[in-house]
């Protein structure tokens, strides 16, 4: 995930009285209605929690025309498979009617968005975008098809690489498999450690190329809301949903930088906006100033242990160049 900073102006830095450090942690009603959906008794419901995730976007956001969509491209895909066929003739299924054009997706699949290749636009990240405008990334794609997928009886999760997201698919025999849905294809981890330079150490910690569980899926599934507080909400809304990501998945990576870049966001409202050094302020904001910059790298070390590591212009040249290729090879 690329970081964002986004400047809070304060009225004025001088006014902060509270215990150094302290980022300010509002109600959010969001958090504690996916929490609950990711300890749902009978278990979780990824349409369930995708829906929570598009109304803490936007709350007059229609959920009843949504979970009808989804319902209705299960419903197309159950069409086309006998009753207990094997998971991996659901899938695909599954992906036919997704991927390619005819009439039951009206001509107009389901397809990569080549002009937003980093997902740089958060909102391009969500469910609702992508089923609108059929053009999707590596956050989105992959979530519709694990909703779809557990409409249909499969059983699926998503697992996380630098960057990148894919879904996991298991078969009749309890073998898990790597369902890319940018690509459509099954590829083995070795082409993600690849081509996505994925380290030993980020394998053995668990924040990559781990099979999830449903309840840890979640925490990925979280990923764009996690953009847009960080571009539109005060940063203790982020460090809520932060902590949250934690609590469901303890090895989820975006939860720990998300945590850090509260801190950091904090830090930027109060005294970097403001173009002011620890030097040149009274001894509380000055204590305030150095206890947010040693949590923001207290946790970014944290999570540079588990692995993790920011993303480079080196990095994102080479995933571009192979978007060129696809879009050459495509004609697209």
């Amino acid at each position: 995930m690329h970081w964002g900073v986004i400047a809070f102006m304060a009225a004025s830095p001088w006014g902060w009285t509270q215990t150094p450090g302290t980022v300010p942690s509002p109600n959010d009603p969001n958090i504690q209605v996916l929490e609950q959906l990711a300890n749902a008794q009978d278990g979780v419901d990824y349409a369930k929690v995708q829906t929570a995730i598009e109304r803490a976007v936007k709350s007059s956001f229609d959920a009843t025309a949504f979970n009808a969509e989804l319902d209705s491209w299960a419903n197309l895909v159950r069409a086309r498979v006998s009753k207990g066929a094997p998971p991996t003739e659901v899938m695909t299924a599954l992906g036919q009617v997704i991927y390619t054009p005819g009439p039951w997706n009206n001509n107009r699949p389901f397809s990569y968005d080549l002009d937003d290749p980093l997902g740089a636009k958060y909102q391009n990240k969500l469910v609702s975008t992508y089923l609108r405008t059929r053009k999707g990334n590596c956050v989105s794609m992959p979530t519709l098809l694990i909703i779809l997928g557990q409409k249909l009886g499969l059983n699926m999760t998503l697992s996380q690489a630098p960057q990148h997201e894919f879904a996991r698919l298991q078969d009749a025999n309890g073998r898990w498999f790597n369902i890319e849905a940018t690509n459509p294809g099954s590829p083995p981890d070795s082409k993600y450690i690849n081509e996505l330079h994925v380290t030993p150490l980020s394998i053995q910690s668990g924040i990559y190329l781990r099979t999830t569980t449903p309840q840890e899926t979640v925490a990925a599934m979280l990923e764009p809301l996690e953009g847009i507080y960080a571009h539109t909400r005060p940063p203790g809304y982020l460090l809520g949903l932060a902590k949250l990501a934690q609590r469901i998945d303890p090895k989820n990576a975006a939860g720990y930088v998300n945590e850090a870049n509260a801190y950091f966001l904090t830090l930027t409202h109060r005294y970097l906006t403001h173009h002011l050094t620890p030097e040149a302020l009274p001894p509380m904001q000055r204590a305030d100033f150095n206890a947010l910059y040693g949590a923001n790298t207290r946790v970014m070390n944290r999570v540079r242990a588990m692995g993790w590591a920011p993303p480079t212009q080196a990095g994102d040249k080479e995933y571009l160049e192979r978007v060129d290729r696809y879009r050459s090879e495509h004609g697209k």
